[in-house]
């Protein structure tokens, strides 16, 4: 059932039952808060969020975060009243706040700084000294807390209390002595940690990994993906020439709400290290850096195959392809494509990074963002995590025979034991992967692809769910870092458009000449995505039809 409430004069239709502050958001109304948060609910202790009432006795101040809309309510926002209330609120935030803004990792995006320019902004009257609480101390492995910045919002205590489960955080004192603390003896080490340092709105509780970092409003963000497990969180990641530092939630209420988890956080920087900035290949026992048409060469001659069209391998000569299970639905499209129209070989996706933990929260034990999608390829799916089946590897030793040649793609992770002993197995190596690993150093070519953070491409969760990948960083040599240049590096190419070339050269598909063409063609070909528009996935994706938790497709631009 619906009501109709009057704010600043305007008329709103708004849920029987909902939150005032929650009307205020939805219609684009600004109200200031410091304890409420949507992924919260409300807690009333900082009494940022006044409004005034209108009442047939006229006007009275209250807090929007506890206020129910009824019918015919009626909400001044910017009166007189409203802002005498804010600034005093405000001022009394200030009192024992230390005058740290120069160094603080949150100014640029901190909500006290922000509320002193829109509802203080007068000098300080204070003649006394101020109240000094501890700064910089060490409360667990991911964060540092400053005592002295905290306005004691609650949102801290609160998530972990209530969203972790895991209480590790209180408040401590009475009155102007009272602090955040952790319990005697114990630290913060729950693994959604870092999702304090995003709720904090004052930079009380700041990260070890980005601190001293950046200034704020020197990072560009992009709209991304989580690729650390099978959940597929959405993101923002944030950079600054060309290296990431910071990857953060983005709101997805199909995926995963407000929060991701410290382990996602932090797996960005394996993107800024390692890296191959030439395609290479061995020629006597050696490797050298080669152009990227020598590499192409190089991979057709491996295969036995010649530019043009199909040639006839020489006899006991076998191809088998690789692709791991944290690329994109394009690329695992085309090697797919590559290997039964071109290779006629057989291709399978590998799970190759170790099972983490699972819990009630976010995090999968499958640390792949795209064991559904090849599944969904029709791809079989080979488990390489470690404990792996011995048939499993005995049948793929088989099938590589004593002169078998692996063509790899996309394995930017270690391998296990298990699947080096089938690559100790090749008698020659393909890889098509960003980073150093074990795998590219026996490989006989490498030609250098893109991470996560470089390139576009859907993935699936676990339940179904389809997401974009953007491009957030610039890898070509004129925005690299000085560390990171290198003479004469190459423009590097997306490893959906090297397939696709690879595709066309030895005689597949023709005229491959964007992502859009690949997707359009992955809609046509192949039955789990017929008639879902992959090229209008928007920035919350979209539910596949017939997919966990959902009876149909559903998108969201």
């Amino acid at each position: 059932m619906s009501v109709k409430v009057t704010i600043d004069g305007r008329e709103y239709e708004a849920r029987e039952g909902e939150l005032l502050i929650d009307v205020c958001r939805r219609n684009g109304i600004d109200i200031p808060h410091f304890c409420y948060h949507p992924g919260l609910g409300p807690d009333g202790n900082c009494r940022m969020c006044q409004v005034e009432f209108v009442t047939e006795r006229g006007g009275r101040l209250g807090i929007s975060c506890k206020a129910v809309v009824t019918n015919g309510m009626q909400v001044l926002t910017q009166s007189e009243p409203v802002k005498r209330a804010r600034a005093s609120v405000e001022e009394m935030l200030l009192l024992n706040h230390p005058l740290d803004c120069p160094i603080c990792d949150k100014a640029g995006e901190c909500t006290l700084q922000n509320y002193y320019m829109g509802h203080d902004l007068k000098a300080s009257r204070q003649d006394f000294e101020r109240f000094k609480k501890e700064k910089a101390l060490d409360i667990g492995p991911t964060l540092i807390l400053d005592q002295e910045r905290c306005v004691l919002c609650d949102r801290c205590v609160r998530f972990l209390r209530d969203v972790a489960k895991d209480e590790q955080l209180y408040i401590a004192g009475r009155g102007h002595e009272a602090y955040i603390t952790t319990f005697p003896g114990q630290g913060v080490t729950s693994p959604y940690s870092l999702n304090t340092v995003d709720l904090c709105p004052v930079g009380a509780l700041t990260a070890k990994d980005f601190r001293f970092a950046s200034a704020t409003w020197f990072l560009h963000t992009a709209p991304s993906v989580c690729t650390t497990c099978a959940r597929g969180c959405s993101i923002d990641v944030q950079s600054k020439r060309s290296r990431i530092h910071r990857m953060r939630p983005r709101y997805n209420p199909n995926v995963n709400g407000y929060w991701m988890c410290d382990e996602g956080r932090l797996n960005y920087k394996f993107a800024n290290e390692n890296r191959y900035h030439h395609p290479l290949c061995r020629r006597g026992g050696e490797r050298y850096p080669a152009t990227h048409e020598e590499a192409v060469a190089d991979v057709c001659r491996l295969l036995g195959l010649a530019p043009g069209g199909r040639h006839e391998r020489s006899s006991g000569l076998r191809v088998l392809v690789l692709v791991s299970a944290t690329c994109t639905l394009e690329e695992m499209f085309l090697a797919k494509r590559l290997a039964k129209e071109v290779l006629a070989a057989p291709v399978f996706a590998v799970r190759h990074v170790p099972d983490g933990i699972e819990d009630r929260l976010l995090r999968r034990a499958d640390r792949h963002p795209n064991t559904k999608g090849a599944e969904l390829l029709g791809l079989a799916v080979v488990d390489f995590t470690g404990v792996t089946d011995e048939q499993v590897v005995s049948s793929l030793e088989a099938t590589l025979g004593e002169r078998g040649i692996l063509f790899c793609v996309g394995f930017n992770y270690e391998i296990s034991a298990s699947m080096e002993r089938l690559v100790t197995r090749a008698a020659g190596i393909i890889t098509l992967c960003a980073c150093q690993t074990s795998l590219s150093e026996k490989a006989d070519v490498v030609i250098p692809g893109l991470t996560f953070a470089e390139k576009d491409g859907l993935l699936v969760n676990f339940e179904g769910h389809v997401q974009q990948l953007q491009v957030a960083l610039d890898r070509s040599p004129t925005f690299a870092p000085a560390a990171q240049k290198v003479r004469n590096a190459p423009h590097p190419k997306s490893d959906w458009r090297i397939l696709a070339d690879l595709l066309v050269l030895l005689g597949g598909e023709a005229n491959i000449q964007s992502i859009t063409q690949v997707r359009k063609a992955m809609e046509r070909s192949e039955p789990a995505f017929g008639g879902v528009d992959l090229n209008r996935v928007g920035v919350l994706g979209l539910r596949l039809a017939g997919q966990l938790g959902d009876p149909g497709r559903t998108g969201t631009n």
